[in-house]
């Protein structure tokens, strides 16, 4: 049953996490002169232009590579729907860890005192990926639910 509304969301929740890959989620301005940099998920882009891997970026990249697979999996696992939404619950709970690492990087920026952070578009997306889970995960048990009621009747 791939054509399922719940296949639908959780497939928009893999979209906006792979979004959320490829685009900067912070951006931080140097008390002084110079270019802001940018914290992507797998990296920082200083002010010359250069990508370094690894550093702050790496674990907001795997969080967000975890949600992504866990949703592309949790779309053809359709025939088994308690399984289903225990991945819906666990890309949840890495977003939401998502969320927390993030907000350490932040105040981590701030007490060191180097520079002032601001948010990009991208740094809500996971918020999206939650949103779009959520629901899956409420259709999913509702899918069971109707299961359970139709085999009661037999």
């Amino acid at each position: 049953m791939i054509q399922r509304k719940q296949t639908l969301f959780l497939f928009l929740s893999f979209v906006a996490i792979c979004i959320c890959l490829f685009f900067p989620v912070l951006g931080i301005e140097p008390q002084g002169m110079g270019v802001e940099a940018q914290v992507f998920n797998l990296g920082v882009r200083g002010s010359n232009g250069v990508l370094s891997f690894g550093g702050k970026g790496l674990p907001l990249f795997l969080f967000l590579a975890v949600v992504a697979v866990l949703s592309l999996l949790d779309i053809f696992l359709y025939h088994k729907r308690q399984l289903q939404a225990k991945l819906c619950t666990w890309g949840i709970v890495f977003c939401l860890a998502w969320y927390v690492f993030l907000v350490l990087i932040f105040t981590n920026v701030i007490v060191m005192g180097e520079g002032t952070m601001h948010l990009r578009f991208a740094s809500c997306l996971p918020l999206v990926a939650i949103i779009f889970l959520f629901m899956a995960r409420r259709g999913i048990l509702a899918d069971e639910e109707l299961i359970r009621s139709a085999d009661r009747i037999r």
